[in-house]
């Protein structure tokens, strides 16, 4: 469990030949196999261990890590949960448990394991950064930015711990920006220097130094940027397929109905989480999260050439389909767990807007509310984030040109869903519309889900449940309109942005 692989596996091989079949050895093997991608190893030795009647926590985890590599959420979830209640005295289980929970959308049972490793392992630098990480998910945040002080304090480079700590912090001092630009300057590694650069744009961000800030965001970016050669026209392909979809007749939203999924989507950073926080405190309303299962329901069913579940293949296909029910169906079996016996739930993927023709299609019970945003301030918001490096979705998020031309995409891709989407299904919130006028918004946004009024949903920064977007923060504070306007604030690059979104036919208010 300690990465001690070669090792492990010389025991594990030892242990077997003094006393064959003997399930702890054969678990080891097992865990090998799966921490180097052998997923057809892992599974058959897994398999060879429930045949026997054999089970363990540590067992229940690499099925659950299986059901993951499958993409089959709801069997790993199932077997996730079941490592959980059965529980673990050993840390490094423990923080492999938490991992998976919250892998599958379960962070509120994840922060109780990853404690548990902390405590068991404190100076395990990865097990008390997602510590950090889930405590902060789950609104303790002075808990977490102890958390993360005591990370940097223990691993004073690790750069994550310290774009997390800034984060948290109203005014970082001097003293960490000087040790962040000490360790962008010692570092060539990729990653290390994308990190530590956002983390300056934000401390500068902090003390009003808007320009600093963009500087920052360029340095760190200019070489990931290079690595994942963004291409513009897959993206447009993407959007262009989308939109396409619009095309057609929809069904009307079903009368009688055992669940009603709400999809808020959007760009990243428009406001989605600020809506499903709003929707979510309702009583009636169970938050799921940033869910992928629709698009792995949508490719489970068509079955498109390709690893990828976004991608212009799928959405073409997804429009020479005469009935999406099984899609439906097959999405509403996967997130079965996840929704309980909740009747009403939020499914708050931003990139769902891709699929918004296909759900509607699928999903005769569905609403979609879709956030628009000022491009001017969204084009920042997603340029200024720091988003998962492994997801080849966000690759426009490295150079400020691509990311307006994304932007510019999006723009016209809504304008067209909300020409052609029925209203009834689909609707368009405004950011800004929403921040000026809260109650009057929230009264027809409650209304449109189809929910008699309560009048918890003024009170968002109420909800207690758990946030694992990077708005996790900002949603714990009541609805303001600081953000409005943002984007004026950076000098130059703000210049920058009127040239760049005027390429797309797109003016800033008043031009």
């Amino acid at each position: 469990m300690t990465g001690r692989f070669r090792e492990a596996y010389v025991a594990a091989q030892q242990h077997l030949r003094e006393a064959p079949g003997d399930p702890a050895a054969v678990l080891v093997l097992a865990q090998i196999a799966l921490e180097h991608e052998n997923f057809a190893g892992a599974d058959k030795l897994a398999r060879l261990l429930r045949s026997s009647g054999y089970r363990d926590t540590w067992l229940e985890l690499i099925d659950a890590r299986l059901a993951l590599s499958r993409q089959d959420g709801a069997a790993a979830r199932d077997a996730i949960s079941q490592a959980a209640a059965t529980g673990t005295d050993n840390p490094h289980l423990a923080a492999q448990i938490g991992v998976v929970l919250a892998r599958t959308g379960l962070h509120a049972e994840a922060v109780r394991f990853s404690g548990q490793a902390v405590e068991g392992a404190p100076r395990n630098s990865g097990y008390r950064y997602n510590h950090a990480v889930e405590l902060q998910f789950n609104g303790d945040l002075a808990a977490a930015q102890a958390q993360f002080e005591a990370l940097v304090e223990m691993a004073p480079d690790h750069a994550q711990g310290w774009l997390a700590l800034v984060g948290l912090s109203d005014d970082p001092p001097v003293a960490w920006r000087e040790t962040l630009e000490a360790l962008f300057a010692r570092t060539q590694e990729t990653e290390t220097r994308l990190i530590c650069g956002h983390a300056l744009a934000r401390w500068h961000e902090s003390h009003d130094e808007w320009e600093q800030s963009f500087t920052w965001l360029e340095r760190a970016k200019g070489c990931k940027a290079r690595e994942v050669a963004h291409d513009r026209a897959q993206a447009e392909g993407m959007f262009s397929a989308a939109s396409a979809a619009a095309d057609g007749s929809f069904p009307t939203v079903a009368d009688q109905i055992d669940a009603r999924p709400i999809f808020i989507v959007g760009l990243p950073r428009s406001g989605t989480t600020l809506v499903e926080r709003i929707v979510a405190a309702h009583p009636q309303v169970k938050s799921l999260g940033e869910l992928s299962e629709f698009g792995i329901a949508l490719k489970r069913q068509l079955d498109t050439p390709g690893r990828h579940v976004l991608d212009e293949p799928l959405l073409k296909a997804a429009t020479e389909v005469q009935d999406l029910g099984p899609v439906g169906r097959e999405y509403l079996r996967i997130i079965a767990g996840l929704a309980g016996d909740a009747a009403v739930f939020t499914d708050k993927m931003p990139f769902n807007i891709f699929y918004a023709p296909a759900i509607l299609r699928a999903l005769p019970e569905a609403r979609i509310i879709c956030l628009r945003r000022s491009p001017f301030d969204v084009l920042f918001a997603n340029f200024r984030q720091l988003f998962a490096t492994g997801f080849s979705y966000y690759s426009y998020a490295y150079d400020f040109g691509d990311t307006a031309h994304f932007v510019g995409q999006f723009e016209m891709l809504c304008d067209r869903f909300a020409e052609t989407l029925p209203m009834d299904r689909f609707r368009v919130q405004y950011y800004e519309d929403l921040v000026a006028g809260q109650e009057a918004q929230t009264r027809d946004l409650i209304a449109f889900c189809g929910l008699e009024w309560d009048d918890a949903c003024l009170s968002p920064q109420s909800n207690r449940q758990a946030v694992a977007t990077a708005s996790a923060v900002q949603v714990r504070a009541p609805v303001h309109a600081r953000a409005v306007d943002r984007w004026k604030r950076y000098g130059a690059a703000a210049d920058r942005a009127v040239e760049e979104l005027g390429r797309y036919g797109i003016a800033p208010p008043g031009a």
